[in-house]
């Protein structure tokens, strides 16, 4: 995808890591140029089923609650994977600029567990959950940002 003006380009090659607590949308921009590159995920679902409950509540509707305890085990787990393919992509020289989007909440938990030639590479966190929007308004939610 082209990045459209008036949105800056990107001189540098940047990989943006779009995520969430358990999933990571990837881009590689460089120019005017967007290109998608891959994602990652990680399932909270434990192998017995005993992490969530669930029934009908009063009014008739569904519901379904995950065990707080395996849901933060499961966010923990995927900053570890996060972190591991981040540095796997520095090491293969995917990028030369980083900017990272995850839930403000656990901003630091993400920043800290990364591989210390990531940080250094790190020029942007957004502390928004954006894996749902359209890479266009999560450039320019970016770039008000910045």
């Amino acid at each position: 995808m082209q990045i459209p003006e008036p949105l800056h380009a990107y001189e540098k090659s940047t990989l943006l890591a779009v995520c969430d607590n358990e999933h990571a949308r990837f881009f590689l921009l460089q120019d005017r140029k967007s290109t998608e590159a891959g994602e990652i995920h990680v399932d909270h679902a434990s192998k017995d089923g005993n992490d969530r409950t669930s029934g009908v509540n009063s009014g008739g509707g569904h519901f379904a609650e995950m065990d707080e305890k395996l849901e933060d085990q499961s966010e923990r787990r995927f900053a570890k994977l996060l972190a591991e393919e981040l540095h796997r992509r520095l090491q293969k020289q995917e990028f030369e600029e980083l900017i990272l989007t995850v839930p403000e909440p656990r901003i630091n938990d993400f920043i800290e567990g990364l591989h210390n030639d990531v940080r250094a590479r790190l020029v942007l966190t957004v502390g928004k959950t954006l894996t749902k929007e359209p890479l266009l308004e999560v450039l320019e939610r970016i770039q008000k940002t910045a």
